[in-house]
C-alpha cells in the first residue's frame, strides 16, 4: 500500500473512532446499554471494514463510503461485491452482539440462581 493511502487510512480511522466516541458520549445515559452497543458496533463494522478489492493490485477502501459513492455516482449502482461486503460486515456485527447478549443473559441467570441457592440452603436446583 502506498504511503498516501496509509496516511489516508490513518486519518479516516481516527476520524471514525472520534465519531464513534462522540456517539458513545451522547448515548452513555441511555438505560438500554445493549442498544447503544449494538448501534456503535454496527456502525464501527460498516465504517471501518475494508471492501475486498476487485483487482489484485487495488487499494482497499472502507465499505460504506464505497457503497454510497457507487450508489450515487455509478450508472449501474453499487457493485454486488461491495453490497455483499456491506451486508456481511453489518450482519457480522449484529451476530456478534446477539451472541454477546445471549452470553450476558445466561451469566445473569446463573448468577441469580447461585445467589438464591446461597441464600436458601433448601433450594432445590432443578
Amino acid at each position: 500500500m502506498a504511503e498516501e493511502y496509509r496516511i489516508a487510512w490513518t486519518i479516516y480511522t481516527v476520524a471514525t473512532l472520534v465519531l464513534l466516541l462522540a456517539g458513545w458520549w451522547f448515548t452513555r445515559t441511555w438505560s438500554w446499554a445493549w442498544l447503544r452497543r449494538l448501534l456503535l458496533i454496527t456502525f464501527a463494522a460498516v465504517l471501518l471494514m475494508p471492501a475486498r478489492p476487485m483487482a489484485p493490485d487495488a487499494v482497499a477502501v472502507p465499505v460504506l463510503p464505497l457503497f454510497v459513492y457507487q450508489m450515487l455516482f455509478e450508472e449501474e449502482g453499487a457493485a454486488p461485491e461491495v453490497t455483499a461486503n456491506l451486508v456481511f460486515a453489518a450482519g457480522g456485527a449484529l451476530t456478534l452482539m446477539a451472541l454477546w447478549g445471549l452470553a450476558v443473559l445466561y451469566l445473569g441467570y446463573r448468577r441469580e440462581k447461585r445467589q438464591r441457592f446461597q441464600e436458601d440452603p433448601y433450594f432445590d436446583e432443578q
